[in-house]
């Protein structure tokens, strides 16, 4: 008798080994790829997050509705902001500090950041370098004539630019641009030096007094009737078909949001400082890089807030998206312009540069402010 032994053959081990790989690739397809069980359960959590989001956003809006006064808000830290009426504090988690960046949203979903400023006023440049103030008096208490205080900034902190208080300063606000802002072509009684000046008493008043101001969390764009608005996924305003982002046309725009609890403009140089010397706390606003601010990635597509990496303190597109332009003067020629663009790759703080207020750049747009009356 001549013993037999059982086993597997080559061939059928390969058999097996082909069965298990395809039974494998089935599994693996069925958790993953585009209709994967994994994949689908984590766009159902995206969507839920969404929802949520959505919802919290729509009672947001509803108690917008509802406050019919300007309200003291104090957050889980202590930190206050004045809440103007006919705005209220978002719900979504992230949002309602003012150490990460209080947003409110109005009634229309139009969103904005409160900037807080401990000290609205010094007494000096020097005094200003201290306490990062926006302002100083040259006049009286009962006459005021606030100059702004304009901030250079380094990895070191932040300094006023020497001298920019003075009247002849080549950085400098409030103050019109005498090689154009005389010619009615541009400015047909939009302002004058005077009411320049006045716009920016009321607004440092303000300040003062509520300690703060508000800044569109996105750039600005229009709405349906062309006026401002501060919204997620709309493309950077044009001011009109013939002005294309003229300074001039964004201006006015920005003064066309309209609340009876607030002012609306164009932002003064002051306030972006004022913002950036907020923000530098925690994040570099000076780097030259915006991948090393705190990982964030420039918005390259023109839409606002289409890029959540382009964000910090929750303020949106300050690195990307449009330049922005501002109520600083350079020289007598020259309006500037702030922060970074779709094409280049600027810090917020350090880029300024100025422009013709006439010249029309499809990469210009504009940040709106509110300030409380």
């Amino acid at each position: 008798m001549k013993n037999k032994e059982k086993g597997i053959t080559l061939i059928a081990l390969v058999i097996t080994i082909i069965v298990l790989l395809i039974l494998a690739g089935v599994a693996i397809a069925t958790l993953t790829g585009d209709n994967g069980i994994l994949t689908k359960a984590v766009t159902a959590k995206e969507n839920t997050e969404k929802a949520n989001e959505d919802e919290m956003r729509r009672l947001t809006m509803l108690e917008a509705v509802s406050n019919i006064e300007n309200k003291e808000y104090t957050d889980a830290n202590g930190d206050t902001a004045t809440i103007p009426a006919g705005f209220a504090v978002s719900q979504i988690e992230g949002e309602n500090t003012v150490e990460n960046g209080l947003v409110i949203i109005d009634a229309n979903d139009n969103e904005f950041v409160w900037i807080p400023v401990p000290t609205a006023i010094a007494e000096s440049e020097e005094q200003g370098t201290i306490n990062k103030a926006m302002a100083v008096n040259l006049g009286t208490k009962e006459n005021p004539q606030y100059r702004g205080l304009l901030y250079d900034f380094t990895n070191e902190g932040s300094t006023v630019k020497n001298g920019c208080t003075t009247t002849t300063s080549d950085y400098r606000e409030p103050d019109i641009v005498s090689d154009y802002d005389n010619n009615t072509t541009y400015n047909n009684g939009l302002f004058t030096k005077e009411s320049l000046q006045n716009d920016y008493n009321n607004m440092i008043e303000s300040v003062n007094i509520n300690h703060g101001f508000y800044v569109s969390r996105y750039e600005m764009s229009l709405d349906e009737n062309k006026n401002a608005q501060s919204k997620k996924n709309q493309p950077s305003a044009t001011a009109d078909a013939a002005s294309a982002n003229m300074w001039y046309g964004l201006y006015e725009k920005a003064k066309t949001y309209d609340k009876a609890s607030i002012v609306s403009g164009m932002i003064w140089g002051s306030q972006y400082d004022a913002m950036m010397n907020w923000m530098n706390k925690d994040s570099n606003v000076t780097v030259n890089s915006p991948i090393s601010i705190t990982g964030a990635i420039r918005n390259e597509s023109r839409i606002t807030g289409s890029e959540e990496n382009d964000k910090i303190k929750n303020v949106y597109d300050l690195l990307g998206n449009s330049f922005e332009w501002t109520l600083e003067n350079s020289g007598s020629d020259n309006r500037l312009r702030r922060g970074g663009c779709f094409g280049d790759v600027l810090s917020p703080a350090n880029n300024y540069w100025g422009n013709h207020p006439n010249d029309s750049f499809g990469s210009r747009g504009c940040r709106f402010v509110l300030y409380i009356k």
